[in-house]
This record gives structure tokens, C-alpha cells and sequence, in this order.
């Protein structure tokens, strides 16, 4: 099971011109991905995706997810229920943002409440998503 560091997380957003979360999640043309902590900010990567075809396609979602694997959360601009069911069945976070918004002013507003730490509770969720038998186990319980 991979363990993840309390004091940095893994933040993407949804982004046509690397400088702006201004993207549905779906439809995105690129996903930034920054490693973040209370001291620093880094780019880690971009993952370009393609004009694939339009409407709600599992086969691009599914590179979308897979592009967001280690991360902690991913700041679009809006996100359908089922895609976002999905990026939380992964351990992704979904933050909408209300509006086009920079991302350096987001990372810094990240920065700026950032705790100290990540909370226990986010921590065990981070690590818990690791583990199959979680979804071995929350696959056979009762649905309420």
C-alpha cells in the first residue's frame, strides 16, 4: 500500500492555457498537476488530451481518471455527478470553482489555510484508497 506524506499533496486542475482553472472536468484540454506544500509549489506534470469525441465517453474519462491517480483533489470549473462519484471512488477530491479563476492565486490560497498539516482523517482516506480490499469492502456492504 503506498503511504502518503501528510505535509504535501498532489493538486490538478483543469486548464486550457496553464495559467487558468477555466475547464469542465470532462472536457478538459489539459490537467496541471502540482505537487504542494505549506513552503512551496512546484509543476509536476501536464497531461495533454486530444479532441476526442464529444458527449459522455468512458473511454475519456477513463484517461482523465488515470491521469489523476495520486492526486489529492481537482479544481475544475464543473464536474457531472457520475464523473465525480468516480474521482472519489479513487480518492480524488472535486472542487468546482465558480468561476475562472488563476491557478497560483488558488495554490497560494491553498497555502495560505493550509493547517499545519493534512488532517488525520484525510491522511487515513488517502492510504485507505490504496487498499483493494476497501473496495472489496464497500462493494459487499449494504447500501443505505
Amino acid at each position: 500500500m503506498k503511504e502518503y506524506n501528510e505535509n504535501i499533496l498532489h493538486i490538478a486542475f483543469a486548464t486550457s492555457d496553464e495559467k487558468n482553472v477555466d475547464q469542465h472536468f470532462g472536457s478538459c484540454n489539459q490537467l496541471m498537476i502540482y505537487h504542494l506544500s505549506l513552503e512551496h509549489k512546484e509543476h509536476l506534470t501536464t497531461t495533454q488530451f486530444t479532441a476526442d469525441e464529444g458527449g459522455h465517453n468512458q473511454k475519456k474519462i477513463s484517461k482523465r481518471l488515470a491521469a489523476l491517480t495520486d492526486c489529492f483533489a481537482v479544481y475544475c470549473l464543473a464536474c457531472g455527478n457520475p464523473v465525480r462519484q468516480q474521482l472519489l471512488a479513487q480518492g480524488t477530491r472535486v472542487v468546482t470553482h465558480p468561476q475562472v479563476a488563476l491557478i497560483d492565486n488558488i495554490l497560494s490560497q491553498i497555502q495560505a489555510n493550509w493547517p499545519g498539516k493534512v488532517a488525520r482523517r484525510q491522511a487515513r482516506q488517502l492510504n485507505k484508497k490504496q487498499d483493494l480490499e476497501y473496495f472489496n469492502k464497500l462493494a459487499e456492504s449494504e447500501w443505505a
